[in-house]
């Protein structure tokens, strides 16, 4: 029940950062292109609030975090998390919808190594227990220790490149992002279970706040100090990774101990992580769309069936290639 859940949320909140990066392409700010200024000011937020494209996002963002929040109340931390990853898969796409371009070879491939490996995954893996109790100590020391490690990894990248602190803010982003993942099951688990008063009650909601506010930030100050591709990757690597240590040290999520199933897992991985790596490269970003052959063509030599200006012949079906040599010799 968690895979479908789990596989249209990720679509959702795909869906939703299409259209708000849509929306925001159309605002003052990107079209000043004032390079002097390099975050936008309240005014970018109160132009985007009057974008009814971007309220849209917003709306369907909001879909989409309540349906995540189904899908980890019906499966594993461990399992949902990893499925997550498929955001990239369909922002590829719908980034691309009413525009000239395509998407590259490369992109494909890193698309064919993402889903082979959590297909992988979800095959070699057997099922894991979706309510298993939580334990609050090791939940508050969990916390302390992402909270110091997110702190060393940001005080540390002052005075480096940039693509290595957007990778040490985007590391730091995506441990929050896994916490907050462990909190929006708990806090789900709670209300389903006691009723939305026991929730307003209990620390796990406002925690909730506290962590994703917090990876937000996290996340748009690594888009401010260094490429985006540096940033995307070490956010979607580390958000998976960080999660399974939680299940397993929070939850007590098994930890597999079969040789097939680590062997499994591990190729498993090493898929995800290299579809990832690939679509950071420059050879994946987007391509513009090949024209047909012929309209490439002068329309003087379609009607003839050839272009003057190059030393190839053109068929009835566009198609390209070299004259003979015996063709050459009789001219």
């Amino acid at each position: 029940m968690f895979l479908p859940l789990a596989l249209l949320a990720a679509f959702l909140l795909a869906s939703s950062a299409a259209l708000q990066q849509r929306a925001a392409a159309r605002s003052r700010f990107a079209e000043r292109d004032d390079h002097r200024v390099a975050m936008p000011g309240p005014g970018h937020l109160i132009d985007l609030a009057r974008e009814p494209l971007w309220l849209v996002g917003w709306l369907v963002n909001g879909a989409g975090f309540v349906l995540q929040a189904l899908a980890l109340h019906a499966g594993s931390l461990a399992e949902v998390a990893p499925l997550m990853v498929t955001q990239l898969v369909f922002a590829l796409p719908l980034g691309l919808v009413g525009t000239r371009l395509r998407m590259a070879r490369t992109a494909w491939w890193a698309v064919v190594a993402i889903c082979s490996g959590l297909a992988l995954m979800l095959t070699v893996q057997k099922r894991l227990p979706a309510h298993a109790p939580l334990d609050h100590a090791r939940l508050v020391f969990a916390a302390a220790a992402i909270v110091g490690l997110a702190a060393l990894l940001v005080g540390s990248s002052f005075g480096r490149r940039p693509a290595v602190r957007a990778a040490q803010f985007g590391t730091a982003a995506g441990l929050f992002v896994a916490l907050s993942a462990l909190l929006l099951k708990q806090t789900t688990d709670e209300t389903l279970a006691n009723g939305f008063h026991a929730t307003v009650t209990h620390w796990y909601a406002y925690a909730l706040c506290g962590v994703t506010l917090t990876s937000l930030c996290l996340g748009q100050m690594a888009y401010a100090v260094g490429p985006l591709a540096s940033v995307v990757t070490a956010m979607t690597i580390t958000n998976p990774a960080a999660a399974y240590v939680l299940a397993v040290l929070v939850f007590g999520v098994p930890v597999p101990t079969d040789p097939g199933v680590v062997l499994g897992i591990t190729v498993a991985a090493a898929l995800v992580i290299g579809g990832v790596f690939l679509l950071s490269r420059d050879s994946a970003m987007p391509r513009p769309r090949r024209e047909p052959v012929l309209a490439r063509l002068p329309a003087s030599a379609v009607r003839r069936g050839r272009d003057p200006a190059r030393p190839e012949r053109v068929d009835l079906l566009g198609r390209a290639g070299r004259r003979s040599p015996r063709a050459t010799s009789d001219r």
